[in-house]
């Protein structure tokens, strides 16, 4: 911030922060260059020296109270910012082992529950931006990929599997990405809105994370429902001879799986079943994107 504000100004009075105010010297008797005495000052001197001045009042004038208080003593711009670099950033060690720890936040770094896609950008926006100053760059193509296989939840894998399938990862800027997650979430939060409460059954809200859309839901619930009641075998109006009835309308266990232990209609292959064909309309989904 304050190198944008200084370069703003003028790039050399940068320079002159970092490297040291401008010379003015000339030769002695003995041929050495030493300082020149105001008596010496050429128009060029002069000019140097005004730079020098304006380079050490935009550093100084962009202090606060706190920071001021650290530089009275110091005479040079330079001497003043790396005393300001210190107070901030540490020694040289100190700035190792923070860049070590930021690192560890980053390759640990998730989108945590219950939060947005841009709350999650600007968390790591910021962690990536810490790391930068510290001179750690990550290249883009590794927060792009980072994004997609390790920080998105569960819930966001069939929106993952569509852009991998459609995009070229390698060249896919992190802000078109971000923009795309965005644009998805707001649609799945619309349509949820757009949903009748009617429809909202238990075996919908219980698959409330689940990466299909509602109305998917709603009709894989409704084909779930209809295959439990086959499974049960109940007819209406129809009456059943026990010692005539099939094995499956027994209570000798359950005639899916075999065992004895449940009834067909708590039956898990069922539920294997259900999961399956939800897999298979999210694939067909997938491959329309």
């Amino acid at each position: 911030m304050m190198k944008d504000h200084i370069i703003g100004e003028d790039y050399e009075l940068w320079d002159i922060v970092t490297d040291g105010p401008l010379a003015t010297t000339m030769k002695n008797e003995e041929g050495l260059d030493v300082p020149k005495t105001r008596a010496n000052y050429t128009a060029e001197d002069l000019k140097k020296w005004e730079k020098n001045a304006k380079a050490k009042k935009w550093l100084v004038c962009g202090l606060g109270p706190d920071e001021y208080s650290k530089i009275p003593s110091y005479t040079t711009t330079k001497e003043i910012w790396d005393t300001l670099q210190v107070a901030h950033e540490g020694t040289p060690q100190v700035k190792r082992s923070r860049g070590t720890l930021l690192y560890s936040q980053y390759e640990n770094f998730t989108m945590k529950e219950g939060k947005t896609i841009q709350e999650m950008y600007t968390r790591f926006t910021t962690l990536t931006n810490e790391l930068k100053s510290l001179g750690r760059i990550i290249l883009e193509e590794d927060k792009v990929e980072k994004i997609l296989t390790r920080v998105l939840r569960v819930s966001w894998e069939s929106k993952i599997t569509a852009i991998q399938e459609s995009k070229n990862i390698a060249t896919l800027r992190l802000d078109e990405l971000i923009g795309n997650l965005t644009t998805y979430e707001l649609r799945r939060k619309t349509m949820k809105m757009d949903t009748p409460k009617k429809d909202r059954s238990l075996a919908l809200r219980i698959a409330e994370g689940s990466d299909l859309e509602d109305d998917e839901m709603i009709m894989i619930t409704r084909d779930f429902k209809k295959y439990l009641m086959r499974g049960k075998g109940s007819s209406r109006g129809t009456t059943f001879n026990k010692s005539r009835a099939p094995k499956k309308y027994t209570n000798e266990g359950c005639y899916k799986c075999g065992k004895t232990n449940h009834m067909i209609k708590n039956c898990p292959q069922y539920e294997i079943e259900w999961k399956k064909e939800m897999a298979e309309r999210r694939n067909m989904k997938n491959e329309q994107v």
